[in-house]
């Protein structure tokens, strides 16, 4: 009886000690809902976090004023934007490429009718279009995204 017990005991032992085992020593082998906080997973996932929400800096461009499409009464559009790029270098280069970049957004922009530029799905697609008018402008794919500061048709 008494080896019995010993037997069970030591088996016990050996489960439990290789579990925390792996629990200490290799918690990336375990399921994501009991891997501990601190693991070594966990600290890679902030870093690639991190990685992916580097700061951008904002090439401001002047204001935008343009005629827009349409029957009816003359209408306006007043708009500033802010070029996303990722280092003063890329920041330099928006501002040696402003004439063909403005070239560009205005006439993107004074081929749109108010309707489309009302409608919230229709500034996204506007500020989609733009980041490619913009990127094609300067020939390089250089700004990652297009934000609209001021916004006003009349």
């Amino acid at each position: 009886m008494k080896k019995k017990i010993i037997i069970v005991a030591g088996v016990l032992i050996g489960i439990l000690g290789g579990a925390a085992g792996v629990y200490f020593l290799s918690p990336d082998l375990l399921p994501e809902f009991i891997q501990p906080k601190n693991s070594a997973a966990a600290k890679l996932a902030k870093k690639t976090e991190e990685k992916k929400h580097e700061p951008e800096g904002g090439a401001d461009l002047d204001v935008f004023i343009v005629n827009l499409v349409g029957a009816g009464p003359a209408r306006y559009l007043r708009t500033t934007l802010s070029l996303a790029v990722k280092s003063q270098h890329e920041k330099e280069l928006v501002k040696e490429f402003t004439g063909p970049i403005r070239d560009a957004i205005i006439i993107y922009l004074s081929e749109r009718k108010v309707e489309e530029l009302l409608d919230p799905a229709g500034k996204a697609k506007v500020r989609a279009e733009l980041h490619k008018q913009v990127n094609a402008a300067i020939g390089k794919p250089i700004v990652s995204n297009v934000y609209f500061k001021e916004f006003l048709i009349q």
